[in-house]
């Protein structure tokens, strides 16, 4: 998750959560790729069942002001220039076709468009990733990526998460190292996904990176 000169903090951070989460519905085929127990535990899926009262859970927590997170009231239209440039290069990747670690070449895949609601899902995640120095997919208050992307107004059969946490403010590094790894790069890289957001949040002493995909949203 991190560049290789920054040995201690990327041992510090090895241990945390899983660096990538699929949330997928039943049926879906996992890459076909050769996988060491780290990646198994990358690869692992999450079968979420929305309800109602966890989506306003998840709402009702965006209108109040965190330790984490500004009050957010509605979905932010705008992209900061890291979060574009990060969706950008994530299309050229995807327009050229792609070698990945395990699956192999990837072919060219349609360029996603951007969606203020998958950018918003991104941002939850990365405000709390940001401010707890922590590689996670779970929320501050528990929430999964579908729970988290359905409280954005994100509905869509299959939907992806995936995050980086560094020191700095670079989203080619970031890049580079979701490129580097099977899960990612088979993921980012997938001809269902049509939409997606970004969202690169700066911390106090870490930066946090993390693209919402899915399919045709509902």
């Amino acid at each position: 998750m991190l560049k290789r000169v920054l040995l201690p903090i990327a041992v510090l951070l090895s241990s945390c959560a899983p660096l990538v989460a699929q949330v997928r519905p039943t049926g879906d085929e996992t890459p076909p790729v050769q996988t060491t127990q780290m990646e198994m535990a990358q690869t692992q899926v999450t079968q979420t069942q929305v309800t109602q009262t966890q989506v306003t859970q998840i709402q009702a927590a965006q209108s109040q002001p965190t330790q984490t997170q500004p009050a957010q009231t509605q979905v932010n239209q705008v992209q900061t220039p890291p979060e574009a440039q990060l969706l950008a290069r994530l299309n050229q990747i995807r327009a050229q076709g792609v070698t990945c670690p395990g699956s192999g070449r990837r072919p060219a895949a349609v360029a996603l468009s951007f969606s203020p609601a998958h950018a918003q899902a991104a941002r939850l995640q990365a405000g709390y990733m940001a401010s707890s120095r922590r590689v996670t997919h779970t929320g501050q208050d528990g929430s999964t990526p579908r729970i988290r992307a359905a409280s954005t107004g994100v509905n869509a059969v299959s939907l992806s998460e995936i995050v980086y946490l560094n020191t700095g403010l670079d989203p080619e590094a970031a890049m580079q190292w979701w490129l580097g790894s099977a899960s990612h790069c088979f993921w980012m890289t997938e001809g269902r996904y049509t939409h997606a957001g970004a969202s690169v949040v700066q911390g106090a002493r870490s930066t946090a990176y993390v693209i919402v995909l899915s399919s045709q949203p509902k």
